[in-house]
């Protein structure tokens, strides 16, 4: 079982690392292109720079969704692989009640 959760978070790890990949190389020319128009040695902030810095947030929110996903699935698939064969039990064996 041991084997089988490191192969499963090494895959979890891959994909993520490729859809963060895939999303950055997707949205970072768009980033570059407001990062030029943000005038440097200003106080102020600028339309372009708060443009930028909502773009940058909403990257760093999608790749925390990508990573969250990934580890969902990766936590499915262990569950699934790692799963016995026989059938759930009938009833639950507790011997006690948690709350009445």
């Amino acid at each position: 079982m041991l084997a089988t959760g490191l192969a499963i978070g090494a895959a979890s790890v891959m994909r993520t690392g490729i859809g963060c990949l895939q999303l950055w190389s997707e949205r970072l020319p768009a980033l570059l292109a407001l990062e030029r128009e943000v005038p440097a040695g200003r106080a102020k902030s600028s339309r372009s720079e708060e443009q930028f810095r909502d773009e940058l947030i909403a990257i760093a929110r999608e790749s925390s969704e990508i990573a969250l996903r990934e580890l969902r699935r990766g936590l499915v698939d262990l569950d699934s692989f790692t799963r016995p064969d026989e059938p759930p039990a009938a009833r639950s064996t507790r011997p006690y009640k948690a709350k009445q």
